[in-house]
């Protein structure tokens, strides 16, 4: 078992990728305020990476 510290603390994979959905969305969130994009173009530039 592994041992947990105050310099280490130990995360789950689900508290991690809520952690970074949340800065995902903050971010695009942000960007989408500012008038830089659109959720459309966000939408289009993951269809086109899962191509990839």
């Amino acid at each position: 078992m592994t041992e947990q510290t105050k310099q280490n603390p130990v995360v789950s994979l689900d508290e991690l990728v809520i952690a970074h959905s949340y800065e995902m969305l903050a971010l695009i969130t942000v960007l989408e305020n500012k008038g830089l994009l659109t959720r459309s173009e966000i939408i289009d530039e993951i269809e086109k990476l899962k191509q990839r």
